[in-house]
């Protein structure tokens, strides 16, 4: 499907993968306004680069790394800015999510450093090893050995907060 220029066929595409902005979004902003404002750039981006889309990978792949991309750099941007209360997190992922348990991974998911956010991102979204290699530039093994880490982190962090250990 070719894109380039073609606003409706843009929109549709984007409509169709619209859970990887939200996804991204929801683990890479800390205030709903960051949430508006962090999508909006996504968007933006997506508009601006589409055209150098050349079809090697998956659009859903190409559209992962320019999302995670402008995730990063929005967050060095507002690096500076004094962080929210400490109950930001289930804050904006009551806003977003109905499920209790959801909302505890999703929080234990934020409190991982970026690169992690953004592999066990892609994994939940059942992205291979090598499709998560492309999107983060690590070799799969490296992506193999970061996701049993971040697994071990996130069990940990559930248990803190009472998710017993079968209900993950």
């Amino acid at each position: 499907m070719s894109i380039s220029g073609d606003k409706a066929a843009f929109l549709k595409i984007i409509q169709e993968h619209r859970g990887i902005i939200y996804r991204i979004c929801h683990v890479y902003t800390d205030t709903p306004e960051d949430w508006k404002d962090l999508s909006q750039e996504i968007l933006a981006q997506l508009w601006t680069s589409h055209a150098s889309f050349e079809g090697r990978s998956a659009f859903s792949t190409w559209m992962y790394r320019v999302a995670l991309n402008t995730a990063l750099m929005h967050r060095r941007k507002n690096a500076k800015r004094p962080e929210s209360t400490e109950l930001k997190d289930h804050h904006l992922i009551a806003e977003f999510e109905d499920d209790e348990e959801v909302k505890m991974l999703y929080s234990c998911i934020h409190r991982l450093k970026k690169l992690d956010r953004a592999i066990v991102l892609l994994h939940l979204e059942q992205k291979t090893y090598n499709e998560i290699a492309a999107i983060t530039g690590l070799s799969s093994g490296a992506v193999s050995v970061r996701l049993v880490r971040i697994r071990e982190k996130l069990k940990t962090c559930l248990l803190s907060m009472g998710i017993k250990e079968g209900a993950e």
